[in-house]
């Protein structure tokens, strides 16, 4: 059984499509895909459009099962929804709709759906958890997760949090003083176990194994901030760590190996490599080394036993001294800078995502998608198109900061208030 196969049957997600792109950052949750077969140049007209469907603003992304595409979107002030996409056209097969009312700053959408074969979980902004049939486009169930736990407190611009199924258990994010974390039964929506208050975070929960134990951890700030591990089936917390902290976490750790963990930020929270060891029944974390460079929104990608990764956030974002100190960055699994691009190109809080040897990487600020082909000698674009159509010369951030999707040759990109899906088979 390969690591990817093993991975998706603990996620519950095993009865899926090889090539389907079914929850936040793919099938092994990190960003890559093991699709080949994609084209590594693009023609002087940019790579085939397959369709493209309006939406209203936000950031949700998008997630593919089988001949389906599921994405989050909102209505201003009034509702959520979860759209159900013909992945072949791009027409709505159905949505989803709940009132919502309220806005936090930046309005929009925030995460990306979990599908399985039979139902399609999702996050709403203000804390309604839904699990939606996929054959009847109608809600399972659906909980506030103020209703259930009455000290649950979004964080300050809303639940952004992916939820994600472990076997039969469903991991959601109340944060409140006294519940962080809890389990839920996917098939019900009924508790299962819950933690002690462990602050609040605009990052994600990830799955990863040290030690042998299969462990769900998560990033947080405030009291009782730091990184946490629990035992997804039963809650028993296994560690935690103050060893880095974050004050407004959004991008998830990065699991390096069976002792590495990688952990980066926004608001010079910076970076920092731990190592995560068992010693009897207990865990032992310790710190490798750190840098001050992070990244605010989207995970670095692991390559070849190299750490790729924008990094720029809000510090930097402004100023041409400031920004030549971010853009694309390369490090070495120990901690040594080889390259990054600074200004030129910064592409801002994009998304990226690997597969068959290109890093597609699209700018945060205008759109564009950029092939890399990763190297720790150089940074070397191979292709590159202005696939939104946006103006090149424009100083504003558009704010194209949603995660993408790669599923059959298909990638699928959005925009502030649009999706696209460009067609990237030979």
């Amino acid at each position: 059984m390969t690591k990817l196969t093993l991975l998706l049957a603990t996620l519950g997600t095993a009865t899926l499509a090889a090539g389907d792109w079914p929850r936040f950052l793919g099938p092994s949750g990190n960003a890559t895909s093991s699709e080949t077969g994609l084209i590594k140049k693009f023609p002087k007209s940019g790579p085939p459009v397959t369709w493209e469907t309006a939406l209203e603003g936000g950031f949700g992304g998008a997630a593919v099962s089988g001949n389906e595409v599921f994405l989050g979107d909102r209505v201003e002030k009034e509702k959520d929804m979860l759209l159900c996409l013909d992945f072949k056209t791009g027409k709505e097969k159905w949505r989803y709709e709940s009132p919502s009312e309220g806005e936090p700053s930046f309005p929009g959408s925030r995460s990306v759906p979990t599908v399985e074969d039979d139902a399609v979980y999702f996050l709403g902004t203000f804390g309604e958890v839904f699990r939606i049939n996929r054959k009847t486009g109608k809600a399972d169930w659906k909980i506030k997760l103020s209703d259930r736990y009455s000290d649950a407190k979004a964080p300050h611009w809303g639940y952004a949090q992916c939820t994600f199924v472990v076997g039969d258990t469903l991991i959601v994010m109340p944060f409140g003083k006294e519940t962080g974390i809890a389990g839920w039964d996917k098939k019900t929506g009924k508790e299962l176990w819950k933690s002690g208050g462990i602050g609040n975070t605009h990052s994600s929960p990830v799955i990863a194994t040290f030690g042998g134990m299969e462990q769900v951890i998560l990033l947080t700030t405030g009291e009782g901030g730091g990184l946490h591990s629990y035992e997804p089936r039963t809650g028993k917390k296994l560690w935690s760590s103050d060893l880095y902290k974050n004050r407004i976490p959004i991008t998830i750790p990065l699991q390096i190996d069976d002792n590495r963990l990688f952990v980066s930020g926004g608001y010079d929270g910076g970076s920092k490599m731990l190592s995560v060891k068992k010693s009897g029944e207990k865990y032992e974390i310790k710190e490798l080394w750190t840098t001050k460079k992070g990244t605010q929104v989207h995970p670095p990608i692991l390559i070849d036993k190299h750490l790729y990764f924008l990094a720029n956030e809000n510090s930097n974002h402004k100023g041409k001294p400031r920004r030549k100190k971010g853009g694309l960055a390369c490090y070495t699994l120990e901690g040594k800078e080889l390259w990054n691009t600074g200004d030129e190109p910064f592409m801002g809080r994009g998304g990226s995502l690997y597969a068959d040897g290109i890093l597609m990487i699209q700018d945060g600020e205008n759109g564009v998608l950029r092939f890399v082909d990763p190297s720790p000698k150089e940074f070397k674009v191979i292709a590159e198109s202005n696939v939104f159509g946006t103006d090149p010369g424009s100083k504003k951030d558009l704010r194209f900061w949603s995660p993408l999707a790669l599923s059959e040759g298909k990638l699928i990109l959005r925009g502030q208030d649009k999706l696209i899906c460009l067609d990237l088979k030979k």
